[in-house]
This record gives structure tokens, sequence and C-alpha cells, in this order.
């Protein structure tokens, strides 16, 4: 419940950046590699405030050529010509904040920036593109920026919660597991076998009953030519199937999906599958059913499959 809770949070707090974040601001891009932004400079300009390591250099790029005067607001920062098109500026060790005012030749790009030092455990930017743009692409790179920046809690509080959740789940089936050992548990070992036409052969090997369900140990033996894709397990009772989860020794790949698992030529792989409601059929003769796609290669082990 809490995980549904704080989905619905980011969700809808996103719903509502979008619709209160004011036109017309300036706006920031995700970095493109770490210290570095791309921003966008709406129409009639933007203000843009840069976090930056005392002693480093960043440095600022425009698209166009430069405006000859740079107007900067401390001592402590040394602003300096970077090509024709960009600025490039420093912090000293007693810098904490600047700003700029700095505009392109045609005036397209017009920005204040406010510098602001921060500690070395910190982001700080040391490459930052200006782009023109339009109103609406800033606007909208702006919401987006914003929406990330206010989701980052939410996002970290999820993960906890998450890691909390999948410690409460494995905590629960641990104790699961044990009160239906204290009910019921007992194995046995089997020795069932069959094969089909196409020299697949299956081999239950031993059944353990666990509570009220039980568990069917199996081997698939592939003596054909080409590999075996398990696409299905059952085990029928009485023309109903008590068939839960299955799994092979040698899962599918996820380009492989819609199978199990696959045997490969030659080989044998194990396999186990639950059982439901199998205290009911303690001393009854199961049937173990094992295909492949399209009811393919199909292996039916109708003798010597029960718990006892």
């Amino acid at each position: 419940m809490k995980l549904l809770l704080l989905a619905a949070r980011i969700s809808l707090l996103a719903v509502l950046s979008l619709a209160s974040w004011p036109p017309g601001a300036a706006s920031a891009q995700p970095a493109a590699s770490k210290g570095e932004a791309e921003l966008l400079v709406p129409p009639g300009g933007g203000a843009f405030e840069i976090p930056v390591h005392a002693g480093a250099v960043c440095i600022l790029s425009f698209p166009e050529k430069m405006a000859a005067s740079a107007l900067t607001s401390s001592a402590d920062f040394e602003v300096k010509s970077w090509g024709d098109d960009g600025v490039a500026v420093r912090g000293t060790s007693k810098a904490t904040t600047a700003t700029l005012a700095l505009a392109t030749t045609t005036g397209a790009v017009k920005v204040n920036v406010t510098f602001r030092v921060v500690p070395a455990a910190e982001r700080a930017l040391t490459l930052v593109r200006f782009k023109a743009a339009s109103l609406q692409e800033a606007y909208e790179a702006r919401v987006a920026a914003e929406v990330g920046r206010r989701l980052q809690p939410l996002q970290a509080e999820l993960a906890r919660a998450s890691a909390d959740l999948d410690s409460k789940i494995r905590s629960r089936a641990d104790a699961m597991i044990a009160e239906r050992l204290l009910l019921r548990h007992r194995a046995a070992e089997l020795s069932a076998h069959e094969r089909n036409g196409a020299h697949v052969i299956a081999h239950v090997d031993s059944a353990l009953l666990l509570g009220d369900d039980g568990y069917l140990f199996f081997e698939i033996e592939n003596r054909s030519g080409s590999s075996y894709r398990l696409a299905s397990v059952a085990v029928e009772l009485d023309g109903k199937d008590l068939a839960g989860a299955a799994r092979l020794s040698r899962a599918a790949t996820e380009q492989d999906s819609a199978v199990l698992g696959v045997v490969p030529a030659g080989g044998r792989t194990r396999g186990i599958v639950v059982v439901r409601a199998a205290a009911a059929a303690v001393g009854r003769r199961m049937t173990l059913v094992l295909q492949e796609p399209e009811g393919r290669r199909v292996l039916k082990v109708t003798r010597g499959v029960s718990f006892q």
C-alpha cells in the first residue's frame, strides 16, 4: 500500500508541476554528462543559477559571438573571454556568489547568471551551453527539470520503501514455510520415467509434501538432435490441473520468454513444480505433463508420481 501511495504522489506531483510552472522562465535540460548542462534561453532573456566549485573553471558557451562587456558583482570571481563566443569564470577560495550579465552581439541570447560556490561533495558545472529557444521550448524544459528536482526525494523514499517491502516479503515467506513445516512435511523418493517418440525422457525422482502443498522434482533428458523448449508443466488428478509455479534450473532468456526453459540437445536439466492442495492427493496417482509450445513433443509420466 505504501508503494502505491508513493507512486500516486509522484504522478500527482508531475501533473501539478506542469499546470503551475510559469511560462517564460529560463530552462535547463538534463546534463549530457557529469559537469555539463545545456540551458534554453527564452525570448527576452533568462536568469540562471549555476553551481561551481571554488578554484574550478566554468566555461559558458554561446551560439554566437559575445558582446564585448561582461558585468560581475564580485571581485572574488575571475571572468575572461573564451574565444569570441564564450566566457571562462573561476571563483577564488574566498568566493561565495557572483552575478554576470551577458548577451550576444545580436541580442538573441541574454542571460543573467548567478554563480554559487558549493562544497566539493556536491555536483558542480564546468561547461554550460546556452541555446536560444522558443517560449514553449523553454517552458517545457523548465517544467521537466523542476519535476525531476521535486521527484528526487520521493523516488528516494520509494526506493527505501521498496527495499523494506522486499525484506518484509522475504520474512513473510520464511514464516509461511516454517508454519507449513510444522503442519506437515514428508519427503519421498520416486522412480518414475517416461519418454516420447522424439527421444526426450522425463524422470520424476522425488516428491516433497509441505503443509497443504507439495513439490515434484523432475529432470528432462534430451537425447534428440534439437533443443527441448519447455513451455508448460501440468499435474493432473481427476481431470484437474493442480500445478502452480514451475521452474527449470536452466531458465529461458529474455529473447525466449515464451518458455520456462531450454534443455539443449544431448543435455539434462532439472525442474520443479508446485502442486496445490497436494495433501488431498496423498496416496493417489497423478500425471505429470510436460510440453513444448503449441503442444509439441509432449511428455506424460503416468505411473509412479504420487505423494506418500
